[in-house]
């Protein structure tokens, strides 16, 4: 037996239908959804805290998707952050102002800005990631790894979805 053979417990009497359903709120899917990630952020902002860092966990994940593609301009950190681009400009600024990433004009093309991690962006990645994946594999170690990896492909779905209306 694994650390992942213990099937999530449902309700004897949830049907597909009750996720939709705002009569019982604690069973709608969306606001299932809204208190993983709510607790998954809670979690976040203690690692964060407890390293003594200044960031918070919209900035960690450009840290990350920096980290991941070294080099990024403005625009592709935008669809790859899921935030919209003035968000995201308040966010790279606040990271280059903490000296954790630099800004510049494209000498390619004026109108685009390329974003990279530096060293001490790099470092603060370095010292958080180990951790959050700890908590992350922690949080889901209750969970069947079919399941996990079904929930998985849900969320990416229902992300997909998302991103086609807005």
């Amino acid at each position: 037996m694994t650390a992942r053979s213990h099937r999530v417990e449902q309700p004897d009497d949830l049907k597909a239908a009750d996720l939709f359903s705002l009569d019982d709120y604690d069973r709608v899917i969306g606001f299932v959804i809204s208190q993983a990630a709510e607790a998954l952020s809670r979690q976040l902002i203690a690692i964060i805290e407890r390293n003594g860092i200044s960031i918070t966990p919209r900035e960690f994940v450009i840290i990350n998707r920096l980290w991941q593609f070294q080099s990024l301009t403005q625009s592709q950190l935008v669809n790859l952050s899921y935030k919209d681009p003035a968000a995201t400009s308040r966010l790279v600024e606040s990271l280059r102002k903490k000296g954790l990433v630099t800004r510049k004009t494209s000498p390619s093309d004026r109108r685009v800005t390329d974003v990279k991690l530096t060293e001490k962006g790099s470092a603060v990645r370095s010292i958080l990631a180990p951790q959050i994946s700890e908590m992350l594999r922690s949080a889901t170690a209750h969970v069947d790894e079919a399941d996990l990896l079904a929930a998985f492909r849900v969320m990416k779905a229902i992300a997909g979805s998302s991103e086609t209306t807005r």
